[in-house]
């Protein structure tokens, strides 16, 4: 056992850490987001001090703890959260996503836990005689991949400790109002023994650590330790509702350091203190003298990055989005909206949501973290007449919904011989350029083009947003709507914002969706038809003022907002005037939307009559660091460089 000087010294560590993060957070510092482990140190300490070598932890979104206690380089972590070269992954993970010896972290909830219990299977079978440590939090009990996870662990016996950090809270939803029952019980109805503490001190936990590592070893199969613990931060950097009194009461009663701190001889307690204090401060400084990543894929240099207005003399996309949700719902009481943390005050990660649950608090659900639960529930709904919205948190969830969009929400009304109708909308915000790393900043609408009986709907901050997700809500069919993060806060084009350009709305029979056109005004005939969508058509309207002004190349933009089914009409036209087509997106290259504008194209002209290129994001993960970020998604200059080659 790990005597009280170390375990006060782990403790500290992760402490101070984790109050440096959140001191520099707002100076700038850091890329994206974190999530800190304040008032939680006692279980990463107490149950890592019985890891042996080899043996595998795999953590979640709130990661930075485990890695400290697993024996993590602090230097290297912060670097990580700096986006630096000497980061632990190098600045591509970011906050959530670390990899070292055998630590694994992901910010994917739920889906992580399948993983970890592969990992203890190999062991297993390779007859190692090493676990797996897999941290998971309460809100993590609403993913219906976790019980898939417990039973596959439990029927095969897997060697692997599910740690439960019951917080008691999911980012803003209160355990009472995402989950049923007990956590402890739901691991027992997999056979799987569970040990259930409500401790912040760090011997109570360590104890019961010990004994159910042991068994592991000795006995083999999955055990699991739920220990109810407080979270003293937010969330993530501010997103915290909680009543500030309750916080206080955690801080006086619950400090892991507090608890332990009588155990120590006051002396050494204050020299262990001073001596972390140093580490920290040095490990900070270090890592902002490290040197930023260089991209060995050799990024062409962006330029002219669209920075949105702050002004608020005029409408935004997000409230335009918002006032039509509020619209909705007081129009027809069969309109409701469900989602993660939509309840205000908080109102929804990107606030989208904001104000619905206070002015309709029937009709306005929070949910638990279950994104193929919430839209499976939604489909019930719209089969049964409602016309539910659902809100995906992040896009990149979207992968978790598949099955029920593919196989069950967009086949209903064919497969049951048009007898049904599904009017519901899944909407979510995709994209990157917010430092958010690489499960948090993908661009993955392409997965679900071209499935029959679903739109795809993309708004821009032409014409009106807010119009485009009332249509979609009275569609009688499905429809994923797909928001781009940066154009939440772009305020929409009209009067002199689109001076320079005229602008054209095309209606495409059976669609609402509209198709836009803009070329420069008084500028001669265009030479080049660049197509765009969501966040990307900014940045294309950007390339083509660069061409025009620096060098004479004149464009004409085509933006759609339905992706599919494909609509042609506009494109087509625009294509035919020029004969020169840049397909652009945000998404990666490799068979994306892009690739299906150029294919029908040639089919309907030629390949001898027409000139062709793809703009995109190169076929990686998203990075968490600024500098490889920007070096793996297209900007300005991959437009302006591509147009001028087919020119």
């Amino acid at each position: 056992m790990t005597d009280s000087n170390d375990l006060y010294r782990q403790l500290y560590r992760i402490r101070r850490f984790e109050e440096t993060v959140l001191d520099n957070f707002s100076k700038g510092v850091f890329f994206g987001t974190t999530h800190t482990y304040l008032g939680q140190e006692a279980n990463a300490v107490g149950v890592l001090a019985h890891l042996q070598d080899g043996e595998i932890v795999f953590s979640n979104h709130r990661c930075h703890g485990h890695f400290l206690a697993y024996g993590g380089d602090m230097r290297a972590l912060f670097a990580e959260l700096m986006g630096k070269s000497t980061g632990v992954c190098g600045g591509r993970g970011g906050s959530q996503h670390l990899h070292w010896q055998n630590f694994y972290s992901n910010g994917v909830q739920g889906g992580i836990l399948p993983v970890a219990a592969g990992m203890a299977l190999a062991e297993k079978r390779r007859q190692s005689g090493k676990l797996v440590i897999a941290f998971l939090g309460d809100g993590t009990f609403g993913e219906g991949v976790l019980y898939e996870a417990l039973n596959m662990a439990s029927l095969w016996e897997a060697p692997i400790l599910f740690v439960v950090e019951d917080n008691r809270i999911a980012q803003t939803t209160p355990v009472e109002l995402a989950l049923a029952g007990s956590i402890t019980s739901r691991c027992m109805a997999f056979d799987i023994p569970a040990v259930e503490i409500d401790s912040s001190g760090v011997l109570e936990v360590s104890s019961h650590a010990e004994r159910l590592l042991d068994e592991i070893r000795l006995q083999g199969g999955p055990r699991a330790l739920v220990v109810h613990t407080c979270r003293f931060g937010p969330h993530s950097k501010g997103d915290d509702t909680r009543d500030p009194a309750v916080v206080a009461a955690f801080r006086r009663e619950r400090d892991p350091l507090m608890i332990h701190a009588p155990r120590l001889d006051p002396e050494a307690r204050a020299a262990i203190e001073a001596e972390v204090n140093l580490e920290v401060e040095t490990a900070f400084a270090q890592a902002m003298d490290d040197p930023w990543p260089v991209a060995d894929w050799q990024p062409s240099v962006q330029t002219t990055q669209h920075q949105p207005s702050t002004s608020s003399d005029q409408p935004s996309v997000l409230k335009s989005l918002n006032a039509a949700l509020h619209q909705a719902l007081s129009k027809d009481d069969g309109f409701v909206v469900l989602g993660e943390d939509i309840l205000d005050p908080y109102g929804g990660a990107f606030k989208v949501t904001q104000g619905l649950s206070e002015a309709f608090p029937e009709r306005v659900l929070t949910t638990p973290i279950s994104e193929a639960g919430i839209v499976g529930v939604a489909a019930g709904m719209a089969l049964r007449g409602l016309r539910p919205v659902v809100e995906i948190m992040f896009g990149d969830f979207v992968t978790l919904i598949a099955d029920q969009v593919i196989n069950h929400v967009a086949k209903f009304r064919w497969m049951y011989n048009d007898q049904v109708r599904v009017p519901l909308v899944i909407r979510t915000p995709m994209g990157g350029r917010r430092g958010y790393g690489p499960t948090h900043s993908q661009t993955l609408e392409k997965l679900f083009l071209g499935v029959p009986g679903l739109r795809v709907v993309a708004p821009t901050a032409l014409g009106a947003p807010g119009d485009l997700l009332a249509q979609a809500i009275i569609d009688d069919d499905p429809v994923l709507f797909v928001e781009n993060k940066l154009l939440y806060l772009q305020k929409l084009h009209h009067g002199d914002v689109l001076s320079d350009f005229e602008l054209h709305s095309h209606s495409v029979s059976g669609t609402y969706a509209p198709t836009y056109t803009l070329s420069m005004r008084g500028a001669p005939a265009p030479g080049l038809t660049i197509l765009a969508y969501g966040y990307m058509a900014e940045l294309a309207r950007q390339a083509v003022f660069q061409l025009a002004y620096e060098h004479e190349i004149f464009a004409e933009l085509v933006v759609p907002t339905q992706l599919s089914p494909f609509e042609n009409d506009p494109i087509s036209a625009s294509i035919g005037r020029t004969r020169r087509v840049l397909a652009v997106e945000e998404g990666t290259l490799t068979l994306g939307w892009g690739a299906e504008i150029l294919a029908r194209a040639s089919e309907e002209m030629g390949t001898n009559l027409l000139v062709s290129r793809r703009v995109a994001a190169r076929d990686l993960p998203i990075p968490a660091s600024g500098p490889l970020e920007q070096a793996v998604l297209p900007g300005v200059a991959d437009i302006v460089e591509a147009a001028r080659k087919m020119v």
